[in-house]
């Protein structure tokens, strides 16, 4: 289970890198947008599976506050995710336009 998680969230972080790189690469407003948002949607999910990874194989998890915190982080990672999406999902056709145009 945590050898899973840590695949995981290595290939999150992959995923953030390699969004950003394309957004600091891109010159188009709208896809430079794009890429960021699909960036913070990579770094939203590395944050929860590094929760879910605390939560459930931490060695030092073993108080309240710890739990609280990495509950947090869960919180904040879903709603930045669910941000990230509706984000994306409202740029995805301007971004087409802008494809079908050039």
């Amino acid at each position: 289970m945590q050898f899973v998680l840590i695949v995981l969230i290595v290939l999150s972080l992959g995923g953030y890198l390699l969004a950003k790189r394309r957004a600091f690469h891109t010159k188009s407003p709208n896809r430079k947008l794009l890429f960021n948002t699909q960036a913070s949607i990579w770094l939203s999910l590395f944050v929860i599976l590094f929760a879910v990874n605390q939560f459930v194989t931490g060695p030092g998890l073993t108080t309240t506050v710890g739990k609280v915190v990495c509950g947090i982080l869960i919180v904040v990672g879903v709603a930045s995710f669910i941000a990230g999406t509706i984000r994306y999902r409202k740029i995805y056709p301007y971004v087409v336009r802008e494809m079908e145009q050039s």
